[in-house]
């Protein structure tokens, strides 16, 4: 299974996207895709401690999932 794809299984325990819409009043949503690919891709997910990218296969046991590791304020911390 690809990182991807695994996390996409884990929906709906990722954090919210940051994306709103044009006017600015509607709740956040859950990540697109395709935000969660670019997420992956600029290393703000940590699988185990390291950077994946979309297409690698994960290595289970996974035991520590890190969104937005260098963010203090948006880090959230999946065990």
């Amino acid at each position: 299974m690809t990182a991807l794809q695994w996390l996409n299984s884990l929906r709906p325990a990722l954090p919210l996207s940051i994306e709103r819409g044009e006017d600015k009043t509607e709740p956040h949503r859950p990540m697109s895709n395709g935000e969660l690919r670019r997420h992956i891709q600029q290393g703000a997910v940590l699988v185990n401690g390291e950077r994946v990218t979309p297409q690698e296969e994960i290595d289970f046991p996974v035991f520590s999932l890190v969104f937005f590791p260098k963010s203090a304020a948006r880090r959230t911390t999946l065990v």
